[in-house]
Order: structure tokens, then C-alpha cells, then sequence
């Protein structure tokens, strides 16, 4: 009987363990597309289309420095919706994650009354 118990007691904390191993996964899961959902002012990482605005972003002029090295890309600025605002994120020179892509710049979208933000990614 008091094997059982035991044996019971295992199987028990074995499925409990595997349960919250899950559940941390789909946390984890969860958590990184939040962070790919999210506005990000770096460029490389995906921000998906979730920034609606309806104030059109102001116009902008960047200087570009001189590439640090032939094989750096220029990655441009963009404008950011921050706490009720337009935020500028400078741009900068980067290195292409592989040799043959390109950098597609994001852009603010207009859709009728409201702007959605498309991230900008390597291609």
C-alpha cells in the first residue's frame, strides 16, 4: 500500500512537473510575441503592425554619417508613437545579419483616418 502511495505521489509531482514546464513554455511563447508586437526602437527586431495612430508623423530630414565599413548597411531612422507623441528613433549603419539582404526601411501607413506602423526587416 505504502508503495502505491509512493508510486502515486511520483506519477503526481511528475504530471505537476510537466504542467508547469508547459504552461513556462507558453509563457515564454506568449511573452516573445508580445515583444515582436511591440514598438521597438531598434529596427532589427520585428514589431508587428499593433501601433495605430491618428496623427499623421511629421516630416524629417536625416543626416547620414559615412559607413563605418564597406559592408555596413544604412538602416534610416523612424518615428516613433510614444505616451501620446511622435518620438524620433535615429537611424545608423549596421551589419546585415547574411550577405545577400537588404534592408527594407518601416513605414507609417495610412488607412483611412489612422496611421499602422510596418516594421522594418532584413530581406
Amino acid at each position: 500500500m505504502r508503495r502505491r502511495t509512493v508510486v502515486c505521489g511520483m506519477l503526481l509531482a511528475s504530471a505537476t512537473l510537466v504542467f508547469v514546464s508547459a504552461c513556462s513554455h507558453e509563457e515564454m511563447r506568449v511573452e516573445r510575441e508580445t515583444t515582436t508586437q511591440m514598438a521597438s526602437p531598434t529596427p532589427a527586431v520585428r514589431p508587428a503592425p499593433a501601433v495605430i495612430v491618428r496623427q499623421s508623423p511629421p516630416p524629417r530630414e536625416e543626416f547620414q554619417a559615412p559607413p563605418p565599413s564597406p559592408s555596413h548597411t544604412w538602416v534610416p531612422g523612424y518615428w516613433t508613437w510614444e505616451s501620446n507623441t511622435w518620438v524620433w528613433v535615429s537611424g545608423r549603419w549596421e551589419r546585415p545579419p547574411e550577405r545577400a539582404v537588404t534592408w527594407v526601411p518601416g513605414q507609417w501607413v495610412q488607412r483611412g483616418a489612422e496611421w499602422i506602423w510596418r516594421a522594418g526587416h532584413w530581406q
